[in-house]
């Protein structure tokens, strides 16, 4: 007793084709356009230019700005300041050696200053102004005119449009397998159609 069954399925499909062409269409008219630009000449002059700049020989005089004032005076206070540091250093190292007395460091301390003091009176200035200049310019730029031509030229436009193929599948193949028999069951006793011995 045959208890399979095999069936085979074939596959099924389609095929489009779609030739090849080529479209050819004219674009477009043939026409000129003209265009004309002027000469043009441009002249640019500057004259001479001087410049003097006395800041430096007016603060040789004392004729200072504010800012330099204050800048100056912090260098200075900055200068004093190192100054006196050494100083202080000095003494105490003074202080420090055998056979030196506190009276002897405070006359050198005020001789030392008696002799330093000094004052200067200027009436003249000891920098001169400075002075820049540039010389007269004349700058001469010349564009010569143009004459433009342009030609749109009708075209044949070609368009190629390719070929296609196209394979549709419609059934894919297979193999259908079918049991005829019935089914085996363990314990036999689990089949519904089971009759038992009698």
């Amino acid at each position: 007793m045959q208890l399979l069954r095999i069936t085979s399925v074939p596959i099924q499909y389609q095929i489009q084709v779609e030739r090849a062409r080529l479209e050819m269409s004219k674009e477009g008219e043939t026409r000129g356009r003209m265009e004309q630009r002027d000469a043009q000449l441009q002249l640019r002059a500057r004259n001479i230019q001087m410049r003097m700049d006395s800041t430096d020989m007016r603060a040789s005089l004392g004729l200072k700005s504010v800012g330099r004032k204050i800048s100056e005076a912090a260098q200075q206070r900055k200068q004093a300041a190192l100054n006196l540091t050494a100083q202080y250093a000095s003494e105490g190292e003074k202080m420090t050696q055998k056979g030196v007395d506190v009276t002897q460091i405070v006359a050198d301390r005020l001789f030392g200053q008696s002799q330093q003091s000094s004052s200067t009176l200027v009436f003249l200035p000891t920098v001169g102004p400075a002075i820049t200049w540039q010389p007269n310019d004349l700058q001469v730029q010349y564009n010569p005119g143009e004459l433009n031509f342009d030609w749109e030229i009708m075209r044949n436009a070609m368009d190629y449009v390719p070929g296609k193929f196209q394979m549709n599948i419609l059934q894919y193949p297979k193999v259908q397998i079918e049991y005829l028999g019935e089914p085996s069951y363990v314990p036999p006793s689990s089949n519904p159609n089971y009759q038992g011995e009698t």
